[in-house]
């Protein structure tokens, strides 16, 4: 029991089991169903065991993509979010309009501050670190498999509707492309999350010495 208990701590620090839950499930949900109810016929064939690390990666990549649809249209929230500095404009106008300039990104700042600088520092100093670490890497696992979760089943269920329709599979663009589409906006949103962190972070260095 003491090993497996170990392989469960070292998922949660790997964020293997974060993946699995909050990106692979919901991808899988919805790649699954499109392919159960419009292209049976690949269920049933043998596919080589190698063929599974691409067939992961894309329902993780589709796991993500939801997140990043959930979060451009303000469902799901990476925290909780200030609507003075991160609302619908900034959203869509890191998508469409322009790349965010240091002001828009001052909302990610305020964050970083808070959880690289105060949050992190309030765990070295407690000598029950590990596991507040474990503690809030379980919520961050539900928070995402529960807001991912609620938008696969969702796209699972318009993939039902176009099916019971006797829709073309073509039809299926109807989720894919904003699927796509939330996979840019995701890369240009994290572009902004790591410029950020690595500021608060480098700033937290410079004032130090």
């Amino acid at each position: 029991m003491e090993g497996l208990g170990n392989a469960i701590k070292y998922l949660y620090r790997a964020f293997i089991l974060r993946d699995v839950l909050s990106f692979v499930t919901p991808g899988a949900i919805i790649v699954l169903t499109a392919l159960f109810l419009f292209f049976p016929e690949l269920l049933s064939r043998s596919i080589h065991w190698l063929l599974y690390i691409p067939l992961f990666g894309l329902f993780f990549m589709v796991g993500f993509a939801v997140q990043c649809l959930g979060e451009f249209i303000g469902f799901i929230h990476f925290c909780p979010p200030d609507k003075s500095y991160w609302d619908f404009h900034k959203r869509l106008k890191i998508l469409w309009c322009g790349w965010a300039t240091d002001k828009d990104n001052m909302w990610w700042v305020k964050y970083y501050k808070e959880m690289e600088v105060k949050f992190r520092q309030a765990i070295r100093e407690n000598t029950d670190k590990e596991e507040i670490r474990q503690e809030r890497e379980r919520l961050v696992v539900l928070k995402q498999m529960c807001g991912n979760g609620f938008f696969a089943v969702a796209f699972a269920g318009i993939i039902f509707l176009i099916n019971a329709l006797n829709a073309s599979p073509w039809y299926l663009l109807i989720v894919g492309i904003p699927l796509v589409l939330s996979l840019f906006w995701g890369h240009r949103v994290h572009v902004l999350r790591q410029y950020a962190r690595e500021k608060v972070i480098m700033d937290s260095l410079q004032k130090g010495k």
